[in-house]
């Protein structure tokens, strides 16, 4: 997200790495925690799915369908969707998901702040 932000382009090798990472994670997700659960840890919605379902919209609003071919996972967003009210889940998640559409960072913002985002990353 940070490269969508500052307009700044992933190396490819960058990008492969996280998708990489990213797929390790949402495997454990689905078969650790969404194995015969409707929700991450109780049968109901915790903060523990508040956090997740956060933390994947990010990727989501870079341009990547994390929950596509991931029919787990993809019930159990649309789960917390459907608990926490799809009107306040599209409001949470607004910006995240329309984050291209912003305009690009002001030039002197994304030079003090390019440091410590690859400090961060690399």
């Amino acid at each position: 997200m940070f490269s969508v932000f500052l307009g700044e382009p992933v190396s490819p090798e960058m990008l492969a790495a996280t998708l990489a990472e990213l797929d390790v994670t949402l495997k454990i997700l689905e078969d650790k925690f969404l194995q015969k659960n409707a929700f991450l840890s109780r049968p109901h919605i915790s903060l523990a799915d508040l956090v997740a379902i956060t933390e994947l919209m990010h990727p989501v609003g870079a341009g990547c369908q994390v929950f596509e071919g991931r029919p787990k996972l993809a019930a159990w967003r649309q789960r917390v969707e459907a608990a926490v009210g799809k009107i306040l889940f599209q409001e949470a998640h607004e910006t995240i998901l329309n984050v291209k559409n912003f305009p690009p960072a002001d030039p002197v913002i994304k030079q003090k702040l390019i440091p410590g985002i690859l400090a961060m990353i690399q």
